[in-house]
């Protein structure tokens, strides 16, 4: 996807996410457990205003604090913060470095993609939380697929060692697929001193890899699944049902 469509996506579902919350701050959101709307459009604006700090400001090792939203006045606050984000990420050349949570990729231009998709994904919380549904672009949906495996969830921590079994499984949507191995993550994180044992991870792998699951359906409903918006009944499972529910259990740490 191009620049200005994840400008266009994050704009549209920022508008979306605005008009929920006019809806009504109280209803629970059924996907984040002790969040309700107002919870929720507090978060988002959070999220923009740290990033757009990120991006404006330059930084280049870690990141601001996110900003406490207000309890008065919060559609408005929420709906400045989407359109200062905007602003600076127009005004921010895609190539342009900065911090990110991913080393291989320390650029405004991950924002540009990691917030269409953190835009897209909380505005369904929203709308599930009003009994609402409204289409998801499927192109979009695809990359969200591909942004949650390739940069979210795969791979473990250089100071981890993973092992990893014959538990292999292939995500298919139209028009693309990725292959996914299971293993298990040990070691001590030379930040916090924790000690990790046999930690489920995952990581993508060559597609010529000899798999025993495949999981296919729509992007929406895949991109959903792995971000817990969804059940995996809303996809086809064939083959070992156990490792497309383990792929999900280690997405859900991340999502």
């Amino acid at each position: 996807m191009d620049w200005a469509t994840y400008l266009e996506h994050i704009s549209a579902d920022a508008a979306r996410v605005s008009e929920i919350g006019r809806m009504g701050f109280d209803p629970a959101v059924p996907c984040c457990p002790g969040w309700t709307v107002r919870d929720l459009v507090g978060h988002v604006g959070g999220v923009y205003t740290q990033k757009a700090a990120i991006v404006d400001e330059g930084w280049t090792d870690g990141q601001p604090d996110r900003a406490d939203a207000p309890d008065d006045g919060l559609v408005e606050w929420f709906d400045e913060s989407a359109a200062h984000l905007i602003e600076v990420l127009s005004s921010h050349d895609p190539a342009e470095p900065v911090w990110t949570f991913y080393p291989p990729d320390q650029t405004v231009g991950f924002w540009y993609r990691r917030l269409a998709h953190e835009s897209l994904i909380h505005r369904i919380d929203g709308e599930q939380a009003h009994g609402l549904a409204s289409g998801i672009d499927q192109a979009l949906a695809s990359d969200g697929v591909d942004e949650v495996l390739t940069r979210i969830v795969s791979g473990g921590p250089p100071w981890g060692t993973v092992e990893f079994a014959d538990r292999v499984a292939r995500l298919e949507v139209p028009g693309r697929s990725w292959t996914v191995k299971l293993g298990l993550l040990s070691g001590t994180s030379p930040r916090s001193g924790k000690d990790y044992v046999d930690m489920p991870v995952l990581e993508v792998v060559d597609s010529g890899e000899l798999f025993r699951t495949v999981v296919s359906g729509s992007a929406e409903a895949m991109d959903c699944w792995l971000w817990g918006r969804t059940g995996l009944g809303d996809l086809t499972v064939q083959g070992d049902r156990s490792i497309a529910t383990a792929v999900r259990a280690v997405a859900k740490r991340s999502t």
